[in-house]
């Protein structure tokens, strides 16, 4: 997945995306994670994509919380 592709998933798979690649820079080791040794270069984009993925989900929630105080939406 890149960048420039995350307008495409939903907040949920956003959400347990950003969960796995925190897991991964953090260096934990999950169930649901492949059993192999991460790079510093893996971690490093992992690190990246987790801000924008951030910066994706921040972004949603203040154009929610917008379009309900001017009433867009129910």
């Amino acid at each position: 997945m890149r960048t420039g592709e995350l307008h495409k998933f939903s907040d949920g798979m956003l959400n347990d995306v950003r969960t796995a690649l925190h897991d991964i820079a953090s260096g934990i080791r999950m169930e649901y994670l492949p059993k192999r040794k991460w790079s510093g270069l893996d971690k490093r984009k992992a690190r990246v994509m987790i801000q924008d993925i951030d910066n994706q989900l921040f972004q949603r929630r203040l154009m929610r919380n917008l379009e309900k105080f001017v009433g867009g939406r129910e």
